[in-house]
């Protein structure tokens, strides 16, 4: 190939010479005459990072895409779609300790797949069990892309069950069963306030089970203390749940109520002061 400097014949369209980039160094610059001007010549390792560039830049727009859908599917209530651990308000030493365990909980979750690694999130109403709950589910999703699924109560379930049962269903039941057992993440919330039926026992019974068969790691909120979830779902159930896993108890005052608390005195001193 012609260095761009000597005479070209007439009917030539390439050359070559050689330049110098300030990244890579020396190269031989390659160039085309295209309509009557000469292009090209950058350095061919520049290109070559560009594309890698594009192609990361592609990689993380499909992945924010999927994260998205998947979030969608999650079913996290729109109070708690921007749920994280940094704006969970830690009332006291037991719930940021609490706080950072279910962090890592969420931060390691591949290896708790990989284990099966459950968590049960019990104490009374108000205090965040539901906030860590989602912010793990979110974190999941972005953190590492696995589906994960909330639940609003057991009896949500057991109503996606019941929905098959319709004859326009387009679902069967197994299939609902099949997929609320085998979602990587399952987090069932507001146990305990279930209506106590057969059928309910059963449904929750039949996830509990596939779940622990398969080793798919599940996240139970409820405000009912230890005993009382006990008799709730069983011993057996409870066994299984913590075999591998941990529970944690939200013995703390209500950071609902006392914000309240602390709004209404703000405003009365307001107008105390504007009097």
């Amino acid at each position: 190939m012609k260095r761009i400097d000597q005479p070209l014949k007439h009917q030539e369209r390439h050359a070559a010479c050689e330049e110098h980039c300030p990244t890579h160094g020396p190269y031989t610059a390659v160039y085309a005459l295209v309509g009557g001007r000469w292009v090209g010549g950058h350095c061919p390792r520049c290109l070559e990072a560009d594309k890698e560039r594009q192609r990361r830049e592609e990689r993380a727009r499909q992945r924010e895409h999927r994260a998205l859908v998947m979030l969608k599917r999650a079913g996290v209530p729109r109070r708690y779609r921007s749920a994280d651990f940094e704006s969970f308000e830690p009332v006291t030493e037991h719930a940021r300790r609490i706080r950072d365990c279910c962090r890592r909980y969420a931060e390691t979750f591949p290896s708790r797949l990989e284990a099966g690694t459950n968590l049960v999130l019990s104490g009374a109403v108000g205090n965040g069990k539901t906030h860590l709950a989602c912010a793990i589910v979110r974190d999941v999703i972005q953190r590492h892309g696995y589906q994960a699924l909330y639940t609003s109560s057991v009896s949500d379930a057991v109503r996606q069950v019941r929905r098959t049962y319709d004859p326009d269903s387009d679902k069967s039941e197994s299939e609902i069963l099949d997929y609320l057992g085998g979602v990587p993440l399952l987090v069932l919330d507001e146990v305990g306030v279930q209506t106590g039926s057969e059928h309910e026992r059963m449904v929750l019974f039949e996830i509990f089970n596939r779940r622990y068969a398969d080793m798919r790691p599940t996240i139970l909120i409820s405000n009912l203390g230890y005993q009382d979830l006990t008799r709730t779902l069983g011993e057996r159930v409870i066994d299984r749940l913590l075999e591998d896993g941990t529970a944690f108890e939200f013995n703390w005052d209500s950071y609902r109520r006392s914000h309240a608390t602390e709004s209404c005195a703000a405003t009365n001193n307001a107008r105390a002061s504007a009097s």
